[in-house]
């Protein structure tokens, strides 16, 4: 049986269960520090919707509209989006327009 983190939809032959979602154990931590911030706002936590945010900022469609692009840098600028609560879209069009 294969398993897929639900996060970034690699296929990991260890996976962490954390609330009943399947993560690989770099997304785990990612996941973690998101529960911890959610938990110290006071705001309820569901494992399931982070992994999906993760999920789909890691595969939504602005992945293949730019070439070329670091790939440390753009990681750091999708882990700032979901921690901005952004997603790329967003973020694409907030840059636009500070740079006009």
């Amino acid at each position: 049986m294969d398993n897929y983190c639900q996060a970034c939809g690699k296929k990991v032959a260890a996976t962490t269960n954390i609330g009943g979602t399947l993560l690989c154990r770099t997304c785990a931590v990612d996941i973690r520090e998101e529960i911890d911030k959610l938990r110290a706002a006071g705001k309820p936590v569901n494992i399931g919707h982070i992994a999906r945010r993760l999920f789909k900022a890691e595969h939504s469609a602005g992945n293949y509209l730019f070439r070329d692009i670091p790939a440390e840098l753009w990681q750091r600028v999708k882990h700032r989006a979901v921690d901005d609560g952004d997603s790329l879209r967003d973020l694409v069009i907030k840059s636009l327009y500070k740079y006009l």
